[in-house]
């Protein structure tokens, strides 16, 4: 009887292990209207969105014409980005959720 217990404890271990979800976020670059950049390259982990549109405010995730990144494990990425004149790069700490980043 005890045998079993530990085997029914030992399966209750390894399935609650293996069914833990990996955590994940998302992020989203954009640029301010009448920035003038146009079409910027956004590359994140050899990964390239592009930002097409320019918002007054912070647009909303995933917005239309924002560089999107979905799905990212949680943890810490550099990114890079270029309109042909100006370039930025930096890091950034993608946590559950979604982050928003403005490129100016």
């Amino acid at each position: 009887m005890k045998r079993n217990l530990m085997f029914i404890a030992v399966g209750i271990v390894l399935l609650t292990t293996a069914c833990k979800k990996e955590k994940t976020g998302n992020v989203t670059f954009w640029q301010e209207t009448g920035s003038g950049y146009g079409l910027t390259v956004v590359s994140l982990n050899d990964i390239t969105s592009n930002i097409t549109t320019e918002y007054t405010e912070t647009p909303s995730c995933g917005a239309s014409g924002c560089a999107v990144f979905n799905g990212l494990p949680t943890g810490t990425y550099n990114y890079s980005a270029s309109d042909g004149t100006d370039s930025w790069s930096g890091n950034i700490t993608i946590t559950e959720g979604c982050l928003t980043v403005e490129l100016f």
